[in-house]
């Protein structure tokens, strides 16, 4: 399995709040219905270093690979609606595919 791993900075104008209310409300129901998606998490920036260059948000999608990966962000009406979506919330964003090697798991969250 792969992770997509997405760092994203949020639209100006947006409060924190607001940014992370959209990408994890209206945005992630878009992305939970592409097909072949395995699992997805958000994570709200706390702090970065250095300060200047900091991101507000880090998404991960994990897909079985880089090629379905693909496939699903290509796939329409998902690509149209992303697309659409990034406009209403996103400034900036970069993303990249990762494969983890856990050294030490952390606790389970229930």
């Amino acid at each position: 399995m792969i992770k997509r791993v997405s760092f994203l900075r949020r639209k100006e104008g947006l409060t924190q709040e607001e940014f992370f209310a959209h990408w994890t409300g209206p945005h992630a129901d878009i992305v939970r219905r592409m097909p072949g998606v395995r699992g997805l998490r958000f994570g709200r920036v706390q702090s970065w270093t250095p300060e200047d260059a900091a991101w507000d948000g880090i998404g991960e999608v994990w897909f079985d690979s880089v090629e379905d990966a693909h496939k699903a962000f290509a796939t329409e009406p998902y690509r149209s609606l992303l697309v659409e979506d990034r406009k209403k919330f996103m400034r900036e964003a970069q993303s990249c595919f990762v494969t983890e090697q856990t050294v030490i798991a952390p606790p389970a969250i229930d």
